[in-house]
């Protein structure tokens, strides 16, 4: 499923439309991926009548509360420049409120160490942050801008990890971006390939190879697209519209 810059800005203003659904649908994994307790019903009445259910920790209220926001972000934020000051703020958004918030941790690059749980991959020290995401933000531009290189920039990305919390959801939000800038199928990486995924992820950040990273990503265009369907008749009736 393909949508472009234009009809998705557009999608956004449109009420009980694609845009919620897809919003939902990608909101829902990425943040699963972190550990949250959000189910879609749980993310549906936050988003329609601003009201938590269900039991959950109190910063995972507070980043799925933010990540709605962020959501929104992204999607006004396309085509501006793809740079750490956009990165910080979002950062800044899906963070307030939260641990990190308190001791002035977010809307910047790491101050810390940092590390996975359960692997041994050696991330990037604070001090080589900056330089490294200059490099990687220089890549992107000269990059063919499709699958691999969003799939490389990607395992490139959540190597750095360049905020001492919130990578992950952050890099998914770049790949959503890169998607819909790039006229790319949309990828949301499906929870049913969370091992996969991070299999895959691991293996492209020590080998430099990222076939299999790419495999995963094409597994979740075609469930994005087979969740998505039914509303695809708007996207095009919006795309002939903005023709």
């Amino acid at each position: 499923m393909k949508v472009s810059v234009d009809v998705m800005q557009k999608l956004s203003k449109i009420t009980n439309s694609a845009y919620d659904a897809i919003k939902i649908e990608y909101l829902y994994h990425s943040n699963k991926l972190e550990g949250s307790t959000f189910s879609k019903e749980n993310l549906i009445d936050l988003l329609e009548k601003k009201q938590v259910s269900g039991e959950h920790f109190l910063d995972d209220v507070i980043e799925t509360r933010n990540s709605l926001e962020l959501f929104d972000v992204v999607i006004s934020t396309l085509s501006e420049p793809l740079d750490k000051y956009l990165l910080w703020r979002w950062h800044r958004i899906l963070k307030k409120g939260s641990v990190d918030d308190e001791i002035n941790n977010i809307g910047t690059w790491k101050k810390y160490e940092n590390r996975l749980s359960k692997t041994d991959l050696k991330l990037c020290e604070p001090y080589l942050v900056e330089s490294n995401m200059f490099n990687l933000f220089e890549d992107w531009k000269d990059s063919k801008k499709d699958i691999y290189s969003i799939a490389n920039f990607h395992q490139k990305f959540e190597h750095i990890h360049p905020f001492q919390d919130g990578n992950g959801r952050i890099g998914r939000f770049i790949i959503l971006r890169q998607c819909i800038e790039n006229s790319v199928d949309l990828i949301a990486i499906d929870d049913e390939y969370n091992h996969e995924y991070r299999v895959a992820l691991y293996s492209a950040q020590t080998t430099g190879n990222i076939e299999a990273l790419v495999e995963v990503f094409k597994k979740c265009q075609l469930r994005t697209e087979e969740k998505l369907k039914e509303f695809m008749p708007l996207i095009k009736q919006v795309s002939s519209e903005n023709d």
